[in-house]
């Protein structure tokens, strides 16, 4: 019984080890250019990562931030350096200051604003002009 937990406890603190802590500083390390997309007929602001940012595609991560419950019942969330009155589209920073999160099931349970810790797979958008440039897949989220 006691060789089993310890199994167990050591496979849970390794998986919760095992992401990169980030925070909202270095994900700071893009910057956008104007270029000319042919399938949209018109120039875009199109992301740039930093040598900073690049290294963090695809890797786990966990990152704490806002939760924003933009349309919970579709399942859309957000995760934000600043509460919601401060977020890029409404006044403050830009959009790397937040985070379009895929939640696994049974994390949509948020309040917004809420302060939370989001572990999951960064993804950088390159292509897709349509929102942000982050998203995490996977995404458990953990309030403070």
């Amino acid at each position: 019984m006691n060789k089993l937990i310890f199994i167990l406890i050591f496979f849970a603190s390794n998986s919760i080890f095992s992401q990169i802590e980030i925070d909202w500083l270095k994900l700071r390390d893009v910057y956008y250019e104007s270029e000319y997309r042919e399938d949209l007929f018109g120039y875009y602001q199109v992301a740039h990562f930093g040598e900073t940012v690049e290294s963090l595609d695809n890797k786990e991560v966990r990152i704490t931030g806002y939760m924003l419950t933009l349309a919970p019942d579709e399942g859309i969330f957000v995760l934000s350096e600043n509460p919601y009155a401060d977020c890029f589209f409404c006044g403050f920073g830009g959009p790397e200051s937040a985070i379009e999160l895929r939640l696994n099931p049974g994390y949509d349970d948020f309040l917004m604003d809420e302060l939370v810790t989001v572990t999951g797979t960064l993804r950088l958008k390159r292509d897709d002009v349509s929102s942000g440039v982050y998203i995490i897949d996977n995404a458990s989220a953990f309030k403070k």
